[in-house]
């Protein structure tokens, strides 16, 4: 029997290869567990959040079809290991950009949210005169159907105040939800 010998040269050759570009075993599976991961996040959007990615249409109907499937680990486990074949397949860098674009809020959305809550506080503890300058403020906006929205809250928050003191009810919120709706239809 001829004794294979290793040669020092050969071991610190195959190291070099795996350093100037070549994956090792390890790293070839940590990037695919990362894109079954990514396919995952995709799977937590809505429809519509779904279409502001550019998913290339057989990515699509996988994971169309992932959620179709029943409530079985198993065969929701091989879908997603598909899943993932599809993402090393696809533009996974640009997907990636987009869901973080999806998670990161934009600036211009957090500030028009802001202004939303401004006004809905102020309105709810002002008067006729905040009404004129949220009107004269935001055109879209009309002073009866604030006045009405105001009214329904007063009506159902001075019945809160008599039964509760610090709790507001049920019926309050939903006034107030639906001040603040109003606001968010005429703020652009």
């Amino acid at each position: 029997m001829k004794e294979h010998r290793s040669n020092p040269d050969e071991q610190s050759g195959h190291e070099d290869s795996i350093e100037d570009g070549e994956e090792s075993k390890t790293q070839r599976k940590k990037r695919m567990t990362d894109l079954q991961k990514m396919g995952e996040d995709l799977l937590s959007l809505n429809k519509k959040q779904l279409e502001q990615i550019e998913v290339p249409e057989p990515l699509l109907g996988a994971l169309r079809e992932y959620q179709r499937l029943p409530n079985r680990n198993e065969a929701k486990r091989r879908q997603l290991q598909f899943i993932g074949k599809l993402m090393r397949g696809s533009d996974h860098e640009s997907i990636r950009a987009a869901l973080e674009k999806l998670r990161t809020p934009d600036r211009q959305e957090i500030r028009r949210g802001q202004d939303i809550e401004h006004w809905g506080e102020r309105l709810l503890r002002g008067g006729d005169d905040d009404i004129q300058v949220f009107v004269e403020t935001w055109p879209a906006a009309e002073r009866q159907t604030l006045r009405q929205l105001l009214r329904r809250y007063s009506q159902v928050a001075t019945t809160d105040a008599e039964l509760e003191e610090e709790k507001s009810s049920e019926p309050a919120k939903i006034q107030r939800r639906r001040l603040l709706d109003y606001i968010k239809t005429c703020i652009d």
